[in-house]
């Protein structure tokens, strides 16, 4: 017996050193660690030439781009490695599995959105994993095509839209985004922060994606993008200063939690925008100085919770192609309409039945102290259902006509635009879940406009009062 087992023994180390020669490729042992300098083709020749688990150290120094890399490597840059593109295509162009890239600085891509220059281009492959990597001058920063658990985390993209009147940015045709995803599974975008691109990130046909701990500000159009997107979740990212903080289509099944949707203001801005999204749940955000903090059309059986909705131009949008949906526990302040909508009837929930919102402008009664208001509230104001029909009107918002208007529906219930009711208003906020240390943009400078603006008020008031003093000496 003891003989039998010694001979299989033998038998599976013999294979197993025949393997290791037939197949060297696929011995740990022969992964090597190259230094790569920085002269012209050395990159490209390094990446073509390694064996699959090799590292290539990037030297400090310009390297030009252009490299491909189809097999399992880790490309490293050391402090003051920079690979430059030649200003078309990309950058690296990666079409294998298992790759890393870390520690480089990335510059210079092509400019053909058609063809999606990018920093770094991920073509198929799975398991590729970005990190601390730094670009600027790009069209787009990561862009991946049908590639499974990508990572990029704790990166920094810039890209080349140019601010025009502070938040606007220009979005002609050269512009791309700074991470651009299609048809991409159980991909995970971590702790980066991305500016100056078309959309911050985009996600199109992307399932299972992870977004968490990121700051996109000042982008030109969105700072999250997504289109036809399944079971995504979206947690603790900072959205602020772009012309639309976040704008979800098609989109179901989504996790949206403990988000800073902040100071997203313009003609055309909205904190939140849910176009055709269902099933999702978004809780703990906070939506604070945006035009119009939620935005929602088509979308159906969202359920908001725990939400901090405050000093926004609208709290809510809702358009009449949304049902189901449920809003509870939120915090209303200090919005000008806190509800805005285009229908009278509608199974839209603003309580989950046996609890409602707190909402600043009620003046609630609560004859037996337990929290909830003993009066229903209506949040959708006559003047806030005018305004929303006819958006001209929003210019007499704090008139007395529409002070008057608001006292007269509160008097006269026939006159309230809306059956949509809060049943059980609260008395006092809901408690919020403590905000994670959310990353802050840099502050912008405060020369430029405001300084101007300041010289131009100084020179005003400096001609005013020497007319006052010329008029005195005259006399």
């Amino acid at each position: 017996m003891s003989g039998s087992r010694n001979r299989r023994a033998a038998a599976w180390i013999a294979t197993s050193f025949t393997l290791s020669l037939v197949f060297p490729a696929l011995s740990p042992a022969r992964a090597e660690t190259l230094r790569v300098p920085p002269r012209a083709g050395a990159l490209a020749e390094a990446c073509a030439a390694a064996a699959s688990g090799d590292t290539l150290i990037v030297t400090a120094g310009v390297h030009p781009g252009g490299a491909v890399i189809a097999r399992p490597l880790t490309l490293r840059g050391e402090p003051g490695a920079i690979v430059e593109g030649t200003g078309h295509g990309s950058v690296l162009f990666l079409t294998g599995s298992l790759i890393r890239i870390e520690d480089l600085e990335i510059r210079r891509s092509g400019n053909q959105p058609l063809t999606i220059d990018a920093g770094i281009f991920v073509k198929g492959g799975s398991r590729v994993r970005v990190s601390r990597v730094r670009m600027t001058d790009v069209l787009y920063g990561v862009a991946a095509e049908r590639a499974e658990s990508l990572i990029v985390e704790r990166c920094e993209f810039r890209g080349r839209a140019s601010a025009h009147g502070g938040v606007e940015l220009s979005m002609d045709a050269s512009n791309g985004n700074g991470i651009h995803l299609w048809y991409c599974h159980d991909a995970a975008i971590r702790g980066s922060r991305i500016t100056h691109f078309v959309d911050g990130i985009y996600l199109a046909f992307a399932f299972g994606t992870e977004i968490r701990g990121n700051l996109l500000w000042e982008n030109g159009r969105y700072g999250l993008h997504t289109m036809y997107c399944q079971n995504n979740r979206l947690v603790e990212n900072r959205f602020t200063r772009n012309i639309a903080g976040c704008a979800i289509m098609f989109s179901n099944h989504l996790v949206v939690e403990g988000n800073d949707f902040v100071r997203n203001r313009g003609s055309r801005t909205y904190g939140l925008l849910l176009k055709d999204c269902s099933d999702g749940r978004f809780t703990h955000n906070r939506m604070v100085d945006n035009t119009v903090a939620i935005f929602m059309d088509g979308s159906n059986r969202n359920h908001l919770s725990e939400n901090l909705v405050q000093d926004n131009g609208w709290g809510i949008i809702l358009f009449s192609s949304c049902a189901g949906n449920e809003f509870a526990g939120n915090n209303f302040w200090n919005n000008d309409y806190p509800v805005a909508l285009d229908m009278r009837y509608s199974d839209n929930r603003f309580d989950d039945g046996a609890r409602g919102n707190y909402w600043s402008e009620n003046a609630p009664y609560d004859l037996d102290a337990n929290g909830v208001s003993d009066v229903p509230y209506s949040p959708v104001s006559a003047f806030a259902f005018l305004s929303k029909q006819y958006p001209d009107l929003a210019i007499l918002g704090r008139s007395p006509a529409a002070t008057a208007l608001s006292v007269a529906e509160r008097t006269i219930p026939a006159l309230r635009p809306s059956e949509i009711v809060d049943h059980f208003p609260l008395v006092t906020p809901a408690p919020m879940v403590p905000a994670a240390p959310a990353p802050e943009p840099p502050s912008r400078p405060t020369t430029g406009s405001r300084a101007l603006a300041g010289a131009g008020f100084l020179a005003v008031a400096a001609t005013g009062l020497a007319g006052l003093f010329v008029r005195k000496r005259g006399r």
